[in-house]
């Protein structure tokens, strides 16, 4: 048992002492004028949705009537469901 102990004990030790060396100059990549052309340069956008730009407006604005036909779906199939809950209604059996 001691040397089951005093192996482990060595073994720690050896491992301690061997230490990775790190280099001591990491490369860095370089960017060519080409990367740096590719990269976005345009402006925040704006969120007033006055200055939005027409045709954004017009695919919004037209889908106002789909939009309360989702939503008055959805609520039917809601309370389709909450009612479908109820144990005390067995559905006519």
């Amino acid at each position: 048992m001691k040397t089951l102990v005093a192996a482990v004990i060595l073994t720690a030790l050896a491992l301690g002492a061997c230490e990775k060396k790190r280099p001591e100059n990491i490369p860095q990549p370089k960017a060519d004028q080409a990367q740096t052309a590719a990269v976005s340069t345009a402006p925040a956008v704006d969120q007033n949705p006055l200055t939005a730009p027409g045709s954004y407006l017009k695919s919004t604005v037209g889908q106002i009537d789909k939009a309360k036909a989702a939503a008055a779906l959805y609520e039917k199939s809601a309370a389709e469901s909450a009612k479908s809950l109820d144990f005390n209604d067995t559905g006519g059996n």
